[in-house]
């Protein structure tokens, strides 16, 4: 893929104390992952457009920042390793770091009630509308209509209300009411854990 440069390929490892899966925050990954699980291409850390942000190596030392867009969480996001987006409509996401502990979940299957992600925008790439907005799209999905479905102040994908493709959400277009986010799909996850070592370009 053109936006991601380069990243360790999974030839297996004898030793066992060379990580190639992290768990909890990630907070020790230091790989070349640079593509969200939304498949969107990260910023740099040094750079501050399309987003604007405080997340840089001088205000966050020793948490693997640097003139580079690779993943990192250097300010504890709970679900692991993270970017800013070069996508204007896309703050952030987190990215498809392997994770070793099974109960920890980097992928939604059916309706993907318990999805708690970042991700705001839709598979044919709208912007999401916050579920406490009712414009352009009036609607009843609201935080005190469906409590504990993880609406709120925000504009990320979620499903409410059952919907059978997934999470969703209303657009900012006028003339695209809503539609299915493209969140990762354990079918799409990666069995081997691709562990560190080594490497090549891709296409």
């Amino acid at each position: 893929t053109p936006d991601q440069r380069w990243d360790y390929c999974g030839v297996p490892k004898c030793a066992t104390g060379q990580a190639s899966c992290w768990n909890g925050m990630q907070k020790d990954y230091r790989g070349p992952l640079q593509v969200t699980e939304s498949g969107e291409k990260c910023q740099k850390w040094t750079a501050q457009s399309p987003q604007g942000h405080s997340r840089t190596p001088d205000n966050y030392p020793g948490s693997g920042l640097g003139d580079h867009n690779y993943c990192r969480n250097p300010d504890n996001e709970p679900e692991g390793a993270w970017c800013y987006t070069t996508n204007p409509d896309q703050r952030w996401d987190y990215c498809g770091v392997p994770k070793c502990a099974t109960g920890q979940a980097s992928c939604w299957n059916g309706m993907q009630k318990d999805y708690r992600g970042p991700l705001q925008v839709t598979e044919s790439g709208e912007k999401c509308q916050k579920w406490t907005a009712q414009s352009p799209q009036g609607h009843s999905r609201t935080p005190d209509n469906y409590p504990g479905s993880g609406l709120g102040d925000h504009n990320y994908c979620r499903n409410p209300d059952n919907e059978p493709g997934g999470a969703w959400c209303y657009t900012t277009d006028p003339e695209e009411r809503w539609d299915y986010c493209q969140v990762k799909t354990c079918e799409k996850e990666n069995p081997d854990n691709e562990p560190e070592g080594a490497w090549c370009y891709t296409t």
